[in-house]
């Protein structure tokens, strides 16, 4: 059943371009759906949290800043570059690039806390690397900026990985979320009268929208929290590159997105060596999972 859960859960996240898009082709902009898909999560986690934890205090200070400011800075920061990369660039291509952040993490992992990778966990770097560069080649001049939007959200989501595997563990998982997912609101929210985004105007943008925020964030993690309580963490991980072959099939069947060999070996390349790397070094496997129990 943990890898039924972890299956489930890596379907779920999968499913988030697809509702952008949805949203997008209804009128719906980038910082608008982010706008509505934050309240809508953080409303449904409190009540989640009020039915499973009664009683369980709030964190306060220093813990319940930190995780307030990961919302706020941290996952606001990194989902408004990937809905702005899923908005310019083909789904599949953005999906297989902004899964290149595990080399981030690990690379920054060895420099700030020196947890230096093993020569397998730094072959598997390596392929990697190669793959986000063959398959980011593959888009037109003109959409440069979704490749940029990309690899500037998986640069941010590192630094909101590491800041929050020193957070996490003292509030709860859930906890840590239902809070993450209040200040990402909060940030949305107040910013949205400044870019005045569109947001969701009719019934097909808002079913999409709802669907990111139970499907894509809800549904995802919470069935990621049952996988990994069955499931040792470097199994979670490697199960957990079903998120990406979700979006890349998704960018193929429901978009029509072309798939030229060059794509395909860049993109076979960057699950093979995230899911090789989960398998060889514990170190980036526990940043992989840290980050999916909090993910997109």
């Amino acid at each position: 059943m943990g890898t039924v859960y972890i299956l489930v859960s890596g379907a779920a996240f999968g499913l988030l371009p697809l509702f952008a898009r949805v949203a997008y082709d209804h009128g719906t902009e980038p910082l608008g759906l982010l706008a509505v898909r934050f309240p809508i999560a953080a409303v449904c986690l409190v009540a989640i949290r009020l039915v499973r934890e009664r009683g369980v205090p709030w964190p306060r200070g220093r813990v319940l800043a930190t995780l307030f400011g990961l919302g706020a800075i941290g996952y606001a920061g990194q989902s408004s570059f990937y809905f702005f990369g899923i908005d310019r660039i083909d789904v599949s291509l953005a999906t297989v690039i902004f899964y290149s952040y595990p080399v981030m993490v690990t690379l920054a992992a060895w420099t700030v806390f020196g947890t230096r990778p093993s020569r397998a966990a730094a072959t598997c770097l390596a392929v990697v690397v190669m793959g986000t560069a063959l398959t980011a080649g593959q888009v037109g001049a003109g959409s440069a900026t979704g490749v940029a939007a990309m690899l500037a959200g998986a640069a941010w989501y590192t630094v909101y990985i590491l800041v929050s595997s020193r957070t996490v563990h003292i509030a709860g998982a859930l906890t840590s979320l239902t809070v993450v997912m209040i200040g990402a609101s909060v940030a949305h929210l107040t910013a949205l009268p400044l870019h005045r985004s569109e947001i969701p105007t009719d019934a097909a943008a808002w079913w999409a929208a709802i669907g990111a925020a139970i499907v894509s964030t809800i549904v995802g993690m919470g069935f990621f929290f049952a996988g990994i309580a069955r499931l040792a963490p470097g199994t979670a991980a490697i199960l957990s590159t079903t998120e990406p072959v979700v979006s890349v099939l998704v960018g193929v069947l429901v978009f029509s997105e072309s798939v030229t060999a060059p794509r395909a070996l860049g993109t076979v390349a960057v699950l093979a060596g995230v899911a090789a790397m989960a398998h060889f070094s514990r170190t980036e496997t526990k940043y992989i999972s840290t980050a999916e129990s909090i993910s997109e």
